[in-house]
């Protein structure tokens, strides 16, 4: 386990690839369920566990469909599990980082100070895309930028769909 710890902190740290990723279907599931539980944990603390799930699930099925097509595109779909592993053991630990400021956010009472949490979480949220797109450009043998563009546009769709799905949710 630690191994999988220190392989997705150095492709957070830039060290590594998605290339460096072993290619396992078991990895795969248990990046996955790690990511999914994440998410989820973290959309627990502003939302209810249904809306949560649905958006966790609708963040998946993008994250999973776009990969898929983005790799069969730039003709690399034998990459897939690696990437997919790569992007969801790095977003599993990141989201890790995430909770206590979600938690710090989410435990303030109104009008409370949220200013340093909330820079955090940004700065966090940045090096999240920044690192999503290192993972891609290596996946997609492209420029950065692209790999940036790429990222950020997964990201933007994401918060419109799963935002969509919360605000038509129970």
């Amino acid at each position: 386990m630690r191994v999988l710890f220190n392989l997705f902190l150095d492709i957070c740290l830039f060290r590594k690839g998605p290339q460096d990723t072993p290619a396992s279907l078991a990895l795969l599931k248990m990046c996955l369920a790690a990511y999914g539980l994440t998410s989820l944990l973290a959309l627990l603390i502003g939302t209810s566990a249904l809306v949560a799930l649905l958006q966790t699930l609708v963040d998946l099925a993008l994250l999973s469909g776009l990969l898929y097509l983005a790799l069969r595109l730039y003709r690399h779909p034998r990459r897939f599990e690696q990437t997919l592993s790569a992007l969801t053991g790095v977003g599993a630990l990141i989201s890790v980082l995430a909770l206590p400021l979600l938690f710090w956010i989410g435990g303030q009472s109104p009008g409370g100070n949220v200013e340093l949490p909330a820079l955090l979480l940004l700065a966090l949220m940045v090096w999240s895309i920044a690192v999503m797109a290192h993972i891609l450009r290596h996946a997609l043998n492209v420029p950065m930028w692209v790999g940036a563009l790429y990222a950020l546009s997964y990201t933007f769709l994401s918060w419109q769909l799963t935002g969509w799905v919360g605000s038509s949710g129970p």
